[in-house]
């Protein structure tokens, strides 16, 4: 299961809890999304396609793949990004051991 976390909209600052989503892999595996916990939400003004994608590697096979951008639409009115943890670039990542 999912834990859920504190997301505060910078909007009206009423914190909500917020549930990651979770993507299947091409592996099979279950990729959560890493929401950064601490990180500050942003107010969506202007939808790209760009901004609407984000990276994240699966812990079991270690393929970085394009997931939607968590977010979530507050009481408010306002639609909010929730902050993901940066996917490490490909070329740090550690090499496969077979």
């Amino acid at each position: 299961m999912t834990e859920s976390v504190p997301v505060r909209c910078p909007s009206c600052r009423r914190e909500q809890s917020f549930t990651p989503p979770t993507y299947p892999c091409s592996c099979g595996a279950p990729l959560t999304l890493p929401v950064v916990r601490d990180g500050a939400p942003q107010k969506i003004e202007h939808r790209t396609w760009e901004d609407t994608w984000v990276a994240a590697n699966c812990a079991m096979c270690g393929r970085q793949g394009h997931w939607p951008q968590p977010e979530f639409g507050c009481a408010c009115g306002a639609l909010v990004r929730v902050p993901v943890a940066p996917a490490p670039d490909p070329a740090e990542r550690a090499p496969a051991t077979a």
